[in-house]
């Protein structure tokens, strides 16, 4: 019988994330915890720590991932990375309180950790770890934020995404280059107006929206070379490669007006593309919302979330989808299972698509083949299982 290892974070009562000197806080004796009843308070709120986005390393020796805080007197969240061993022990801090930082990437070789910064009051960018110590060090330096990145399979690329950059970004990247920095530094920004000419003009967390639109960008590690692969009056975002490097799959809604719908699809671009994404293959025409793009180990196939009512948008039940990457027909893998969806993650023979189910306020890790059939749950229960990571074997 074939074994197939996965690293699993179960969110379920109990302290997760490392305390304040790496070590997890020793549980209190049940007698005092009955003894110190009291109320909650937002102090006891603040100090509880989440961990999210594991990502166990290539040998699958090492689990990377990401602590958040509240830091209540700067009315923020601070994240840091952490490593520990996969057989488990003392957590490791690999980045500094002073400096928020998230989405760790094991390189393929798993020499390097690639995760996303903001340092220096500058922009977020992707930073390189060497496993064999050091400090970290500065990969890209866009005018932009780096909102996401994905390794290529060889490990001598990158695929971000970038936002095109506000006039307040082009002006300081100007200035930059002129040396002048530190004047403008000391400048603060005038007030722009704000231009409303779309149906979504607003959004949480955002605030006012603009026609500024992501995309997809290689950068190539050695030469620190970036080509624009997508572009056009869209997002595109969830970037991933296929395995022999030579496309990437992502979700991009390209209709007429991407405001008035949900229809988001998923696309192939060539990696090497040079005229920014002007020839794509659309897989999905689903007039729903196709989503979480990831590729079979062969590359012939695309598993993706799809939402197959979109007249019930939000409050639809979101499905695991299997498409031809070239495009073709679609096939539903679950559609016996009255569950949404999240996740989907191929194992490394080919053999399943893992994925999350919500359950009746759990989330449990569940399985199907790609041609479809049984739906097994390797991970059930009344747990929530939040992610996952798969090792190679």
């Amino acid at each position: 019988m074939k074994v197939f290892s996965w690293l699993l974070f179960l969110a379920m009562a109990g302290p997760f994330a490392p305390g304040s000197e790496g070590q997890a806080p020793a549980a209190a004796p049940e007698s005092a915890i009955r003894t110190a009843a009291r109320n909650l308070t937002v102090e006891d709120y603040i100090r509880i720590k989440e961990v999210s986005d594991p990502q166990i390393s290539p040998e699958r020796k090492w689990v990377a991932y990401v602590v958040k805080t509240a830091k209540l007197e700067e009315d923020k969240n601070e994240e840091r990375i952490w490593m520990v061993s996969s057989d488990g022990g003392e957590a490791i801090a690999l980045t500094a309180e002073s400096a928020s930082s998230n989405h760790p990437r094991w390189s393929p070789d798993g020499k390097y950790l690639a995760f996303i910064s903001e340092r220096d009051e500058g922009q977020k960018q992707v930073w390189l770890l060497n496993r064999l110590g050091g400090e970290a060090q500065q990969l890209t330096d866009t005018i932009q934020d780096v909102k996401d990145f994905d390794w290529s399979p060889a490990g001598d690329r990158l695929v971000l995404v970038l936002q095109d950059p506000s006039p307040d970004e082009l002006e300081a990247a100007k200035n930059k280059e002129k040396g002048k920095k530190k004047e403008a530094e000391k400048k603060e920004p005038k007030p722009r107006p704000v231009v409303i000419d779309r149906l979504h003009f607003k959004e949480d967390e955002i605030g006012y929206l603009d026609r500024r639109r992501s995309h997809l960008y290689v950068f190539e590690i050695a030469s620190k070379k970036m080509t624009q692969v997508t572009s056009g009056d869209f997002d595109d975002s969830e970037p991933a490669w296929s395995p022999d490097g030579r496309s990437i799959a992502f979700t991009s809604n390209r209709t007429a007006e991407p405001d008035s719908n949900f229809n988001s699809d998923i696309w192939v671009v060539a990696a090497d593309n040079s005229d920014k994404g002007k020839s794509l293959v659309q897989v999905t025409t689903n007039p729903g919302t196709d989503a979480s793009p990831t590729w079979s180990p062969d590359g012939k196939w695309i598993a993706f979330t799809t939402q197959i009512d979109p007249k019930l948008f939000w409050y639809a039940t979101i499905h695991l989808g299997i498409a031809p990457a070239t495009g073709g027909e679609a096939k539903i893998l679950t559609k016996a299972l009255d569950r949404p969806v999240s996740m989907p993650r191929f194992s490394s023979d080919g053999r399943w698509v893992y994925f999350i189910a919500e359950d009746d306020g759990t989330q449990n890790l569940l399985r199907v083949s790609p041609l479809g059939g049984e739906i097994t749950r390797p991970i059930a229960g009344r747990r929530t299982v939040a992610a996952f990571s798969l090792s190679k074997d």
